[in-house]
């Protein structure tokens, strides 16, 4: 967020306007294709008011990430989480630096089945200049950019049948979403994000998104299992379901010292090894008998 030098502080607002320029200033030197996504970068279209942020959200196109991740180095960006630890999905890194706003780096967008560089060029082939403090930046199409929404909607676990986006957006803008939604295999969260997710029921990924779509429980640890229980559904190959498992059992040391509040000790780590284990073997046992719809 704001760095600490004199002087008064920038409103957030307007912090998140130049971190953006910033942000697009680095990709522009080393040649890296990035798209602004949420925030201040949504279409005035899709919106009643500013959207509430507190990151600077852009997308990268797969094969430019290394480079983009460089350049922010160098131009003094530090990692706060990776990409391992930034969320179940796996899809952002977080990166903090003294002067301007958070930045979260996406290397795909969770949803779609397509590949991360097929959707990339989906997005990147509509794409829109929008002004964000007088810088022309890449923004996706005004369908796109509702798709995405959506998709952020579906797994924010807030229960509700649609969002403002898609409540102020024309009829055509939402055919055009759902078009590209099915093109790039995203129709069943965006389905989760507009009350219409009990269409797909059939789908492989229902139940994943069943879950992060509905308000999370008061128990912490039946929410994980879950989840989890709801990815070895999703996952369409005996190597991914191979690879949902030894993803759960790994432990996220970020996410275990941020529950402890201290930084987790030897004994604590192997506990939580122990448990990860016990949820495995019972998520796989769901599995086989196949989850209640």
């Amino acid at each position: 967020m704001p760095g600490t030098t004199a002087g008064p502080a920038i409103p957030l607002w307007a912090l998140l306007h130049l971190t953006h320029a910033a942000i697009q200033a680095i990709a522009d030197e080393c040649g890296a294709d990035i798209l602004h996504i949420k925030g201040p970068a949504v279409d005035v279209a899709l919106r009643t008011r500013p959207r509430p942020s507190r990151d600077t959200d852009v997308i990268v196109r797969p094969a430019h990430l290394d480079r983009f991740l460089a350049a922010l180095a160098r131009h003094g960006w530090a990692e706060l989480t990776s990409f391992a630890e930034g969320s179940s999905f796996r899809h952002a890194s977080n990166h903090h630096h003294r002067t301007w706003a958070h930045v979260d780096v996406h290397r795909f967008f969770p949803g779609p089945t397509a590949t991360p560089a097929a959707v990339f060029d989906a997005l990147w082939a509509n794409r829109h200049v929008a002004e964000l403090a007088h810088t022309a930046c890449a923004v996706p199409g005004l369908a796109a950019q509702l798709m995405i929404l959506g998709l952020h909607e579906a797994r924010a676990h807030t229960g509700a049948d649609t969002f403002e986006a898609w409540q102020v957006s024309t009829e055509a803008t939402r055919d055009e979403a759902w078009s590209l939604a099915r093109r790039l295999g995203a129709e069943v969260p965006l389905a989760a994000a507009v009350g219409r997710l009990d269409e797909y029921r059939g789908r492989r990924d229902y139940l994943l998104w069943k879950f992060w779509s509905q308000p999370e429980g008061d128990d912490a640890a039946a929410s994980r299992l879950a989840e989890w229980t709801a990815r070895l559904h999703a996952a369409p190959t005996l190597q991914d379901r191979i690879a949902v498992l030894i993803r759960m059992v790994r432990v996220n040391r970020t996410h275990l010292r941020m529950e402890l509040g201290h930084e987790p000790s030897g004994r604590e780590v192997a506990a939580e090894y122990r448990h990860r284990i016990a949820a495995g073997v019972h998520a796989l046992g769901a599995h086989r008998r196949g989850p209640a719809r």
